[in-house]
């Protein structure tokens, strides 16, 4: 065989071109999700646990019963639980991915506060409930004395995540997004597009991490999953909000986005509030910022379910309220007495919400010179203050 002519595997049939191939590959967004796969795995995730990351990520659809894919899964097992065999918890943290590319922009609507007064971000899987019985000493008419006196809370509010800037509120929130596309020469945003590519996938692939996680009420051990959802667009991402004059518009490189789903009531039927979960959508430029934030803080949270491990593990705690997190622990046996007594009391922390106090740093839409530029921020330095 001549050498200079191609072997038949190499060669191109149907009129199609090295040059036409090429462009699709970078149209159907592939080297795209494996610039994103890079970069996270250079990331400081690798530090605070044994990290694994696996692409295309096979989970069954909560609705068909079929199997679809999800574009990475980051799995990270924190090592304190690991290093102190004693502890109650093998504790790990489940990043979800979604890469999508587009020349037209997501645009997201922001509110001026949290979307629900409870704060139920991360996703925790892996336990029988998220709820902890805090016990406290109960001052008495005629004397000092203690009857058994608790409530039930969230574990996220046990433990304070809300003081953790990435688990607290280190974005604005939209209640919901949508996607520019064209019709003919004008520009029209559908919210359909963005559901069914970024907000089904990634909410979708967390609930089937969610039946993988049922606690073994047998086993001596749990093992919670921090779940977080994110998807990372290469495309501009422009927020609008409602201002004194009017629809404003502002450019920011991550937003967390709520979305309300039904869920059934305590006693049967619907619950007419029903439940807000969360996902985060982040610009390209922005990730290694965001995984910074994200490990950081994440081995906080961890820290603290290591610490308070017998507490969470046994949905029972006691405290003297005098130091938040730092005061909670494991409920003495005097106590037990009082678990066989209702609990009715439920108290939650309210989310805290950025507003929208911010400025733009740069940028105008009005600006000749830059006609096609929005107003943005990319500071982000409430999330360099300190973990309290």
């Amino acid at each position: 065989m001549n050498s200079d002519t191609p072997p038949p595997f190499a060669q191109l049939r149907a009129g199609i071109t090295a040059e036409d191939l090429q462009e699709a590959i970078t149209k159907s967004g592939y080297p795209f999700q494996a610039t994103v796969a890079d970069v996270i795995r250079n990331s400081p995730l690798g530090e605070v646990g044994d990290f694994k990351l696996q692409e295309e990520w096979a989970f069954i659809d909560r609705d068909s019963g079929q199997a679809r894919a999800i574009d990475i899964l980051i799995d990270v097992a924190f090592k304190y639980d690991y290093e102190e065999p004693e502890s109650k918890l093998r504790t790990r943290m489940n990043l979800l991915v979604e890469c999508k590319q587009s020349d037209l922009p997501y645009v997201f609507f922001l509110r001026k506060s949290a979307p629900a007064s409870r704060n139920e971000f991360p996703e925790i899987h892996g336990l029988e409930t998220q709820k902890i019985r805090v016990f406290t000493k109960e001052v008495q008419e005629g004397g000092e004395g203690d009857d058994g006196f608790s409530w039930w809370m969230d574990l996220r509010d046990v433990l304070e995540f809300e003081c953790v800037p990435f688990f607290g509120a280190p974005t604005l929130y939209a209640i919901s997004f949508a996607k520019a596309i064209r019709r003919g020469s004008k520009l029209e945003l559908t919210g359909e597009d963005a559901y069914r590519a970024l907000t089904l996938p990634l909410l979708k692939a967390a609930d089937h991490l969610k039946s993988l996680s049922v606690p073994d009420k047998n086993h001596p051990l749990r093992f919670p999953r921090i779940v977080v959802n994110l998807a990372v667009v290469r495309a501009p991402m422009v927020c609008a909000f409602q201002n004194d004059e009017g629809e404003e518009l502002i450019s920011l490189p991550w937003v967390r986005v709520s979305h309300l789903e039904p869920t059934s009531g305590e006693e049967g039927g619907w619950d007419l509030n029903g439940g807000v979960r969360y996902f985060d959508v982040v610009h390209e430029s922005f990730l290694p910022r965001y995984l910074a934030a994200l490990s950081r803080d994440a081995d906080c949270v961890a820290y603290r379910m290591h610490r308070h491990s017998e507490e969470v593990a046994s949905a029972v705690a006691f405290t003297e309220l005098e130091y938040g997190h730092e005061s909670i622990v494991p409920l003495p046996d005097r106590y037990r007495q009082y678990l066989s007594k209702p609990c009715t009391i439920t108290l939650h922390r309210h989310m805290r919400s950025l507003g929208l106090h911010v400025q733009k740093s740069s940028g105008d839409v009005s600006d000749p010179d830059q006609s096609n530029a929005i107003g943005w921020i990319d500071g982000y330095e409430w999330l360099d203050r300190p973990i309290s």
